[in-house]
């Protein structure tokens, strides 16, 4: 029964990690056998009344192999986010996904749940007297600490992620919002803001800040382009980094408070919000993308875990078809941007710093590896805005384009990388603001304003302020101090 399980859902978790070499393979192996010596457990001790095994294992055995099915062919990663767009999507999108070889699979599926069913019972009643109960008990206590100490081995893979899953799906987000005001009115021009959410890219990676690589060659010689160099946050992934950021929320407040909602602000002052995601949404920030008058969410079934997750520049589509100097608009573009793994996140055209990572497993790499397919994607989005500020600048718009990461990544500080932790580049995100030429001569003040600030230091706190203030926002507290147009 514990081969088959492996065979089955285990192992599917395990099928699309890239390589290379021994270590990293004997060390996934190991972390395979590990997590199914704990699944062991649950068996075990589910096997142990007759009544209960044959009600829950075909159930459990059938949510999990229909799981992994999808895991196996379109490398699909199961959390909170594939949950709610699995039970939240339409019928007929649904149905789409029922093709030849899964009515094949589900037939192998029954086949062998009859094979164990007809194998159980012939046997003896397993007693907790048994020496395996040991190992069993064992298992679940092993599973019981690592799931205190270090959740994301068991919340990232089969079968356990179908659970914890479905659990994020019902649970409700920290975060309280105040109500709105009435009153709340936005006495600006007609303005198009466009905020792009980044991911992981750190400050001191790009040529304007002094990166010794052109890491931008498309924006680091533009007109109207510059870089806010010391902007810092003490929120290092993004689950609570975006809240803090579409809030009025300061980086020193608790979330045990309500917050105004940004989104929510400008839907009431009769600004037109959009989202446009390729990020597959999670709980603590999804209230922004309900609160969106307009949402596209790109590839909502492949997760940054996937490795076939769609580029970011497929957002691009969705973008010109919303953008238009017709209106007051704040559309928001949330990129996978420069989350590991970093290969999933550009195309062979960006491959140009080399040799580039080969393996999911970090210390399988060389530091010059990961800095190198770091900087690659930070190429890509170079790209991505390149594109965006095109489009823009061919309709002759008023508008301001604010680029922000969520938070930085480390890089093999002091042995550290990625982010969620206390690294002090994790904690200076790259900023960027671009405007148009009418921006610029409908705003001459506040345009010339931005040149003088690009070596101040500023939280994420800015983006709520500043935008609300950008609209002439009235009926809601600004903190001018926050706003970068009045620094």
């Amino acid at each position: 029964m514990n081969i088959i399980f492996l065979i089955f859902i285990t192992f599917s978790t395990f099928y699309h990690i890239p390589l290379s070499g021994l270590q990293d393979r004997f060390s996934y192996l190991g972390l395979l056998v590990f997590l199914q010596f704990t699944i062991f457990g649950f068996l075990y001790f589910l096997s142990l009344n007759r009544l209960i095994f044959y009600l829950f294992f075909p159930i459990l055995f059938l949510i999990g192999s229909i799981s992994s099915f999808f895991v196996y062919t379109q490398d699909i990663v199961i959390n909170e986010g594939v949950v709610r767009a699995t039970l939240e999507t339409k019928s007929d999108v649904v149905s789409d996904l029922i093709s030849l070889p899964f009515i094949v699979y589900l037939v192998v599926l029954f086949v062998f749940i009859f094979f164990i069913l007809k194998k159980y019972q012939s046997l003896e009643n397993n007693f907790l007297k048994s020496p395996i109960t040991i190992f069993a008990t064992l298992s679940l206590i092993i599973f019981v600490v690592v799931s205190y100490k270090k959740p994301s081995i068991f919340s990232n893979r089969l079968p356990y992620n179908v659970y914890y899953g479905i659990k994020e799906y019902y649970k409700k987000p920290d975060l309280e919002f105040l109500k709105i005001n009435n009153s709340v009115i936005s006495k600006s021009d007609t303005l198009q803001v466009v905020f792009v959410i980044g991911e992981s890219l750190r400050s001191d990676h790009l040529p304007m800040n002094g990166y010794y690589r052109n890491t931008m060659p498309h924006l680091s010689t533009r007109k109207n382009v510059f870089s806010l160099k010391k902007v810092y946050t003490n929120k290092t992934y993004t689950a609570i980094s975006i809240p803090q950021i579409l809030t009025n929320q300061s980086i020193t407040d608790s979330v045990g408070h309500k917050f105004y909602s940004l989104i929510d602000v400008l839907n009431s002052a009769k600004i037109n919000t959009y989202w446009i995601g390729n990020q597959t949404p999670e709980i603590s920030y999804l209230p922004f993308i309900k609160f969106s008058k307009f949402r596209k969410l790109i590839d909502p079934y492949h997760s940054e875990f996937s490795f076939h997750k769609k580029l970011d520049d497929h957002m691009l589509k969705p973008f010109y078809k919303y953008f238009s100097k017709q209106e007051k608009q704040f559309i928001t573009l949330h990129m996978m941007g420069s989350h590991w793994y970093y290969e999933n996140r550009y195309s062979e055209n960006f491959r140009k710093f080399k040799p580039t990572i080969h393996s999911k497993y970090v210390k399988a790499n060389s530091n010059q590896e990961m800095i190198n397919s770091y900087d690659n994607t930070i190429l890509f989005l170079d790209y991505f805005l390149e594109n965006i500020i095109r489009n823009i600048e061919k309709q002759n718009t008023n508008t301001l384009l604010i680029y922000l990461s969520d938070h930085g990544e480390a890089l093999g500080e002091n042995g550290n990388w990625l982010h969620a932790q206390e690294s002090e580049s994790i904690k200076n995100p790259a900023a960027i603001i671009w405007f148009s030429e009418k921006f610029y001569q409908n705003n001459k003040e506040k345009a010339l304003k931005i040149a003088s600030i690009e070596n101040k230091k500023m939280t994420t706190d800015f983006l709520y302020h500043t935008v609300l203030g950008l609209f002439d926002v009235k009926g809601v507290a600004i903190d001018p101090k926050e706003n970068i147009f009045e620094k």
